[in-house]
């Protein structure tokens, strides 16, 4: 669902929705992997004596179990003269130092904001199917654009490859 409006009035010039989270479709075959790869994981680690690696393979396991039960929400992003809204979070645009994205469909849409707080870490908004020009066009008016970023974050492009 989009919307885009006009109105300098404060309310949302451009409006989306977006998951809560990046929804993977996880096949048979990557839990195969995943447990094979966790599995051998734990046995090294029980083998070498290095208990907190084991811990660690074990919390990230239970972390990815716990996740991909939970139930997605869907948020709204909206972008108006005065800021972003992202669900109820309020980012006004003088926190935030710019912008970039990496639009290379099918796989990767995205826009990244960069905070100026070192205490907020970098945004990633799915675009999903909005025209980066109109939200290009909109930012622009309150806040740099990076064009020398031109590839997603490694976290991100790992985070995807692997389905985490």
């Amino acid at each position: 669902m989009s919307e885009i409006s006009n109105e300098l009035s404060g309310k949302p010039m451009i409006r989306w929705e977006i998951d809560e989270s990046a929804r993977n479709r996880r096949g048979r075959a990557w839990y195969v992997i995943m447990i094979l790869t966790g599995g051998s994981l734990l046995i090294y680690a029980v083998a070498s004596a290095n208990f907190l690696f084991a811990l660690l393979v074990l919390m990230f396991a239970l972390v990815i179990y716990l996740t991909s039960l939970r139930r997605q929400e869907t948020v709204t992003v909206e972008m108006s003269p005065d800021g972003i809204t992202i669900a109820k979070d309020f980012y006004p645009y003088r926190e935030i130092r710019r912008f970039w994205f990496v639009y290379e469909p099918p796989e990767v849409k995205n826009l990244y904001l960069d905070f100026k707080a070192v205490t907020k870490s970098l945004m990633t908004l799915p675009l999903i199917d909005q025209n980066p020009n109109q939200i290009r066009q909109l930012l622009g008016q309150y806040l740099p654009e990076d064009f020398n970023e031109d590839e997603e974050p490694f976290l991100d492009f790992l985070g995807r490859i692997l389905k985490l």
